[in-house]
């Protein structure tokens, strides 16, 4: 018998099959109803006061092993900052990555890491931006507080000792966390260095979060019913920085919190007409992160970070 490109062959006694596995005689004749497309009117008609989305979020994010910080705006600098310490100090951070947000500037998070002695690095692609004091595309309309024009910016050029592919000696290269990583950097014959590429730029930033044990975001929203962070990337807003690092350290707004998924979806998609005005990806985080494999044998903390904690500022 000759198979057709795209024919079924063996559905009907497939489906036989599993019908009396069921103990039905034989399969229905006409498929069920489908009368739902999406959430039912009834669900997306729940609608929940600032107050108890915050509530309904934190009892979700803290039966995950998350944890979570309420403060007023006034007092969210010095609030946030007292916690983000207590909380380096605790799991013995020594590098922090954070998303170029201006709401993590205008809290002065990088001050409060360095008073920690905690060591900042900041998610630009260009580093000539940090060292002019000027951030890349931040988006204002998280800020809160005033931006400090002395955030700290760490992890210099220094990290990466690049060298010709050409000229390696192989019992040279032995790399420490302490010696930082070694990069090859491609074979010239005319001897001229190319001008650094977008994407070697954006190695050597890949090269520094990966050091970092901390990372700290700004979500576009936060679901309350299922305490899920949604994170839109752009060049300011990596996601390796929620996704390399051990520790998750999330700040948002009350007003970015919605009730269910579909909301933030639908916020996610408003205004766009083209592929081309997403967001390269999206992320939802929900609480640490689980990996289980056929036997279910549970392990936190392997494709993500293992500790995740939230401010929810009013």
């Amino acid at each position: 018998m000759t198979i057709k490109p795209g024919q079924i062959r063996g559905r009907d006694s497939f489906i036989a099959n599993i019908s009396s596995r069921l103990g039905r005689k034989s399969p229905d004749a006409v498929a069920p109803e489908h009368p739902y497309r999406g959430a039912p009117a009834f669900y997306k008609e729940i609608e929940r006061t600032t107050e108890e989305k915050i509530q309904l979020f934190t009892d979700n994010w803290t039966a995950l092993t998350g944890k979570v910080l309420v403060v007023e705006a006034a007092e969210a600098e010095e609030k946030l900052g007292v916690w983000l310490q207590q909380i380096v100090e605790e799991l013995q951070v020594k590098r922090a990555s954070r998303w170029e947000h201006a709401g993590l500037i205008g809290l002065n998070v990088d001050g409060a890491l360095s008073a920690a002695g905690v060591e900042v690095v900041p998610w630009i692609l260009d580093p000539s931006a940090a060292q002019e004091g000027g951030p890349a595309g931040t988006d204002m309309s998280g800020s809160i507080g005033t931006a400090r024009p002395d955030s700290t910016v760490a992890a210099e050029q220094a990290d990466v000792h690049p060298i010709e592919a050409d000229s390696v000696d192989p019992s040279k290269l032995e790399a420490t966390a302490d010696s930082g990583p070694i990069e090859l950097s491609s074979v010239h014959t005319d001897k001229q260095v190319a001008a650094p590429s977008n994407w070697q730029q954006r190695s050597r930033l890949l090269q520094r979060t990966e050091r970092c044990e901390m990372g700290i975001i700004w979500p576009d929203y936060a679901v309350a019913n299922t305490s899920t962070l949604v994170l839109q990337c752009s060049p300011e807003h990596g996601r390796s920085v929620s996704l390399l690092t051990d520790i998750l350290f999330a700040v948002f707004r009350a007003d970015q919190l919605v009730t269910r998924m579909g909301e933030a979806f639908q916020q996610v998609t408003n205004g766009k007409h083209d592929a081309s005005q997403y967001a390269s990806s999206l992320n939802l985080i929900t609480g640490p992160s689980r990996s289980a494999d056929i036997e279910n044998d549970l392990t936190i903390g392997i494709h993500g970070p293992g500790k995740v904690y939230a401010v929810i500022i009013k």
